[in-house]
């Protein structure tokens, strides 16, 4: 009985330093991982997690990049490569099986990279007074959906859930590696991917991704929220229920087409109206049998590139066949009805029809009394007037095109050797948009 009683004290012992060594080394490496990367971040962890099936990780994890002084904060962090032993002998070479996953990885929209994100917005709409982004049409006087927007949306910080799992196959030398990451309340978006790939120079990066060749790639997306927060966003800030404003969307993006001369193929168009519903799925799949190396990706032009890989689009499971789409002349034809100016012109003339029994502003109602003069002998017409003669012309519809994109439609408030001004109906109210003279190309007026 004393004999039992030693080997359970010796089993017990041996146990126990068997954990403190397993605790050691895990412990020395997530040190040793905080010193690397001190230069780029503070690292800060409130505890160590051990598991006897091998999976190791930290809890309340905060880093914090130097020069952003943003923290990201990550509840749990776990790592699993196959099982304790590769921690024990040291994990000098990559693991042929690992697992990763974050739970509650939270970064706060006021911080830095969000507030310089929005700095570049505000520059871009301040460079570009008439544009409005595509997918905001008809959400009241929202311009588009930067930083500022999310927060009036109710979003203070994203959460995200994230779970990496790569698995290395050395008969069939084979590497695979699929990433799911969950923005909890808004959407599920999920990476997947496969390489033909000799696992003896996985070691080395350069090597690795130099004979590496991509075999199959699929993307799939998965609304879980953040459609119906938008629309209901949009809806309040037009005035109109969820059901209208997006009635409203649709025939605002049909005229924005219009306008920009983009013939959308039906099947797209009809695959962009319901990825905008709630609960939508969107899946991409990429295939090549023999695979595509870095080399054909930088030296393959795009639409060549996609052709090779037999991509298979889906949404909400219905096919969206890309066969006979002229992806050349589509990009060409979205780049020129994109250019600022335009989508707000579009946007703008449908506000102008919707409103044109509401109240104008005095200046504004002048200005319109005037351009209504009736003229004997010809129609009006827009027709081009050099900038010196726009003083006579104040009150009047114009139009102003000018050097850096920007087509701006509406009534002359002002005008004189430095520069005019032009007030535009918006369907929030009205703008006034300041131009130099320098900066006009061509001046309209309806005369």
């Amino acid at each position: 009985m004393r004999k039992l009683g030693t080997g359970v004290v010796v089993l017990v012992a041996l146990a126990a330093a068997g954990y403190g060594i397993y605790w050691y080394q895990v412990k020395r490496q997530v040190d040793g991982l905080v010193q690397r990367l001190s230069p780029f971040a503070q690292i800060r962890y409130e505890s160590i997690h051990l598991h006897p099936d091998g999976t190791v990780g930290v809890d309340g994890l905060i880093v914090t990049p130097h020069q952003l002084h943003a923290p990201v904060s990550i509840e749990t962090v776990r790592l699993r490569a196959g099982g304790p032993l590769y921690f024990l002998t040291g994990a000098q070479s990559p693991p042929k099986q690992l697992d990763i996953s974050l739970r509650q990885v939270r970064q706060g929209l006021d911080s830095a990279p969000f507030r310089e994100l929005q700095r570049q917005s505000d520059l871009m709409l301040e460079s570009n007074p008439l544009y409005v982004s595509p997918a905001a049409l008809g959400c009241g006087g929202v311009r588009q959906f930067d930083t500022n927007t999310l927060r009036r949306m109710g979003l203070s910080e994203w959460v995200m859930d994230l779970d990496l799992d790569y698995r290395v196959d050395t008969k069939k030398r084979r590497v695979r590696l699929d990433l799911l990451a969950d923005l909890q309340g808004l959407a599920q978006l999920q990476i997947k991917m496969e390489f033909s790939a000799d696992p003896s120079q996985l070691q080395n990066p350069m090597m690795a991704s130099g004979n590496a060749r991509l075999e199959t790639l699929s993307f799939s997306y998965a609304d879980q929220g953040y459609n119906q927060r938008r629309d209901r966003f949009c809806a309040a800030e037009a005035g109109v229920e969820p059901a209208e404003y997006r009635q409203r969307h649709r025939q605002l993006f049909m005229q924005w087409l219009q306008a920009g001369g983009v013939e959308l193929p039906d099947n797209l168009l009809a695959a962009y109206f319901e990825l905008r519903q709630p609960s939508a799925e969107m899946a991409l799949s990429l295939r090549s049998p023999g695979g595509v190396g870095m080399a054909e990706v930088m030296l393959q032009e795009p639409v060549a590139l996609l052709q090779s890989l037999d991509a298979q689009l889906s949404i909400n499971d219905k096919p969206q066949p890309f066969a006979g789409i002229d992806w050349p002349a589509l990009a060409a034809e979205l780049a020129r009805a994109g250019k600022p100016g335009r989508v707000g012109a579009v946007a703008e003339a449908e506000a102008a029809e919707k409103d044109k029994a509401a109240p104008a502003q005095p200046r504004f109602a002048a200005a319109v009394a005037a351009s209504q003069r009736p003229e004997r002998g010809e129609s009006k017409r827009y027709r081009p007037t050099p900038l010196q003669e726009l003083p006579a012309y104040v009150g009047a519809p114009v139009r102003i095109f000018t050097y850096f994109g920007n087509d701006v439609e509406g009534q002359l408030v002002h005008a004189d050797k430095q520069g005019i001004r032009v007030i535009q109906r918006l369907e929030q109210g009205f703008a006034e948009y300041p131009l130099e003279n320098d900066l006009i190309q061509q001046a309209e007026v309806l005369r």
